[in-house]
């Protein structure tokens, strides 16, 4: 299998948020649109530093 479901998943999170940053910004939430783009991102890196602080198989290597 060429794609995983949770690249399509990631794939298809993405293009909703671009879509929902286009929509905001064309409808006059400039402000919104700016806040996703910069929050969805740290939220990002917050999860995968999360991930890797609990992932079991990375606490055995150590």
């Amino acid at each position: 299998m060429l794609f995983g479901p949770g690249i399509l998943i990631a794939g298809g999170a993405t293009i909703l948020l671009a879509c929902l940053d286009k929509t905001l910004e064309n409808h006059g939430f400039q402000f919104l649109g700016s806040v996703l783009r910069i929050a969805v991102p740290l939220a990002a890196m917050a999860a995968g530093v999360y991930f890797i602080e609990t992932n079991a198989i990375i606490g055995w290597l150590k």
